[in-house]
């Protein structure tokens, strides 16, 4: 551990698994946290003064994710910082993207980067953005899929994307960049710095550089035409990367995108290590990519997922102006009771339960008791605690309203959902209406 002389760390993690292996190793304490569930996420940061966010959620959380990367995000972000903020802590540090340096539309997946950062500063904690490209180092899914693409293609048609100009770093220098921030704050803190420690080159040529020093040199061919849907498959299976990473990254080539100089990337030229070095500590003899320190629990970590049979469902909604979190929330109901009459009731009682029935209200398909943790502006959350359609479980599921004004949306989501239905019939019937109905209600907003 590269800080272990300067600090005490608190692992968060969703993944019993590592917490069950690891525990607490040396000054490092692992900790299991939903980081979906505000309340425990405050609870978790308690006693910290520094904080380190890595999050990205391209990957799953949920037997079935309904949400784009980008919503679920913008909910991590705003809960990591507001959870911060009420435990105390004094500085956060963020991992980003590069981002390139016009004004031109961004991908989805760098103007998720752009929106973390801006509510991850929106809240009196000061915040620090590093800003990276791809990183050579063991894990990470950008490098694992450029090295194996070498290895298992020695000719390649390289579509228009890959002619942007990308530039890369090694993880001890993004390391280095944590260090300084986090060591010497009076320095740092509260900028943002683009890191880049290898020349800038274009993806084709990074392929064609990566080769040479692997002794795999590459024949390519360049076409004028970006071929997403084609290529994003067959960088996905002979990258060796899922199709779910493979094209918000390969989105983010689409701009040109390189480090511009600062006073921390300045302060840390004596330590860049080359491209060749990074290579060449980041592979092992074969060429392979050094494996992902997570690969180990990954996959018991995905059959709890499955065993588990939960369900998040996130979507981002237009903000009506002027309204709050326990509006939308009311107005929900009060919009399924008109769509559907006849067929669907919800009904709010003197406790403020909240029931969805059905038949003449014979039946609740539904409960849902208030949260405690809720706030009336900015957020108002249930825990669905009963009904037909739901299996009573620990920690039981979520419902959730939560207002971004100065976005111009909300966010309306579902957390931890257990049905009660066989899971092949719940997948293609009731998830589907259900996304359905949120779909709608987001276009009822819209009128608002």
């Amino acid at each position: 551990m590269r800080l272990e002389a300067h600090f005490r760390f608190r692992a968060l993690t969703r993944s019993r698994t590592i917490v069950d292996q690891h525990g607490s190793e040396g000054v490092t304490q692992w900790q299991h946290c939903d980081l979906y569930s505000l309340p425990q996420l405050t609870e978790a940061l308690q006693g910290c003064e520094l904080g380190i966010y890595l999050v990205h959620s391209m990957a799953p959380s949920s037997r079935l994710m309904q949400a784009d990367f980008e919503d679920t995000d913008l909910l991590l972000a705003d809960n990591f910082i507001r959870a911060a903020e009420v435990a105390g802590l004094k500085h956060v540090v963020y991992l980003s993207g590069l981002l390139p340096q016009g004004d031109e539309p961004l991908s989805p997946h760098l103007r998720s980067r752009a929106e973390v950062e801006a509510v991850l500063k929106s809240r009196s904690v000061q915040v620090t953005v590093l800003r990276a490209g791809l990183i050579f180092g063991p894990g990470g899914s950008s490098f694992s899929m450029l090295t194996n693409l070498v290895r298992r293609l020695p000719y390649m048609i390289l579509p228009a994307w890959a002619a942007s100009m990308t530039q890369s770093v090694d993880i001890e220098n993004v390391c280095d960049a944590f260090e300084c921030c986090l060591c010497e704050p009076e320095q740092w803190a509260g900028g943002v710095y683009d890191l880049g420690g290898h020349e800038p080159m274009s993806y084709g040529q990074l392929i064609c550089r990566t080769g040479e020093l692997m002794g795999r040199p590459i024949r390519t061919v360049s076409l004028p035409w970006h071929f997403f849907a084609l290529s994003q498959r067959w960088v996905s299976y002979f990258g060796q990367v899922p199709l779910a990473l493979v094209r918000p990254l390969q989105e983010s080539l689409l701009h040109d995108l390189q480090a511009r100089p600062n006073p921390l990337l300045e302060h840390l030229r004596p330590r860049l290590i080359s491209f060749a070095d990074s290579l060449a500590r980041a592979v092992d003899v074969d060429g392979q990519p050094l494996p992902n320190p997570r690969s180990r629990t990954q996959s018991v970590d995905q059959q709890h997922i499955r065993q588990a049979r939960r369900v998040r469902s996130v979507q981002r909604m237009p903000f009506p102006q002027g309204w709050t979190a326990e509006q939308v929330a009311r107005d929900y109901g009060v919009w399924l009771s008109r769509r559907y009459r006849g067929l669907l009731k919800v009904e709010t009682d003197a406790d403020g339960v909240v029931r969805f029935c059905v038949l003449s209200r014979r039946f609740v398909l539904l409960g849902l008791t208030p949260s405690p943790y809720s706030e009336q502006e900015r957020r108002c959350a249930y825990y669905i605690t009963g009904g037909l359609l739901s299996r009573q479980v620990e920690p039981p599921g979520r419902l959730e309203f939560r207002t971004f004004a100065e976005r111009g949306c909300l966010i309306a989501s579902i957390h931890g959902f257990a049905p009660t239905l066989p899971w092949w019939l719940y997948a293609s019937t009731q998830a589907r209406v259900h996304l359905m109905v949120m779909r709608a209600f987001g276009r009822h907003l819209s009128r608002v």
